[in-house]
């Protein structure tokens, strides 16, 4: 059986002095505002399967909730490739109360044209079309998503981000801004906290979660138990995406 709690113990003294040394560093040099401090702003994250929230945007979630914004998700599947959508579903709203985003800050999409699926193809206006929808209803500020690499290169994520930039070059979406998640390569993705400082010194927007915040990140993705097998467990240890987000704007 896979032993976690032996290497979250051994793990925890030095991951949290770094991670701290790391959270300070941002909070302070302010390189993570790209919300213009003293506005309180409606921020809307789109994403593809529920896990995707705490998996890859946990970091700039929770910093943005800390700082009394307004944060809203948009789901666009229930994730049902095997069959398990109904749970899933209850599961994204669990990880989401987790993370502290309100139930009713949450859309989870159930449409046919957005099939759960590494070979299903989505249509970037299908996507354009109920992003818009709901970028309208919550007032959004601010779309946080996936860059065009998808951060693990799936389908899926890959096509929300053609579909929200089909939608940016639009004149509907002119009071909007857009950032995406940046994806790493392969090395960098599993350096954990170690690509901390490299991440908070030599990107523009950085999201560090403080010590406390990667815990909730790892109840929240928990309470993803239908997908929580061996190989997650080890993804929230080693994965640099629960410890730090870097964004990139869309131009």
């Amino acid at each position: 059986m896979f032993n976690i709690t032996w290497i979250l113990s051994e793990l925890f003294w030095p991951y949290s002095v770094l991670l701290l040394l790391c959270y300070v560093y941002v909070q302070y040099s302010a390189v993570n505002r790209f919300i213009k401090t003293g506005s309180k702003q409606n921020v809307l994250f789109v994403t593809a399967h529920p896990d995707d929230e705490c998996m890859f945007f946990s970091p700039t979630i929770l910093s943005l909730l800390r700082e009394n914004h307004n944060v809203y998700l948009v789901c666009l599947s229930k994730g049902d490739f095997y069959g398990q959508g109904d749970v899933r579903k209850k599961e994204l709203l669990a990880s989401c109360a987790k993370l502290g985003i309100l139930q009713s800050h949450v859309t989870i999409v159930e449409d046919e044209r957005f099939q759960d699926g590494p070979e299903n193809k989505w249509s970037t206006d299908a996507i354009a079309e109920r992003v818009l929808s709901v970028v309208k209803r919550v007032r959004a500020d601010s779309v946080v998503t996936f860059d065009s690499h998808g951060v693990t290169g799936h389908a899926n994520h890959i096509a929300v981000c053609n579909g929200i930039r089909k939608l940016f070059s639009g004149k509907d979406m002119e009071d909007v801004s857009v950032f995406t998640l940046e994806s790493t390569n392969i090395i960098r993705k599993y350096m954990s906290i170690l690509d901390l400082p490299m991440s908070s010194i030599f990107c523009t927007w950085t999201f560090i979660s403080s010590p406390m915040d990667v815990l909730k990140s790892w109840r929240a993705m928990a309470a993803h138990n239908s997908q929580f097998v061996w190989f997650r467990k080890l993804y929230i240890i080693f994965s640099r995406y629960m410890y730090v987000n870097t964004l990139c704007e869309m131009k």
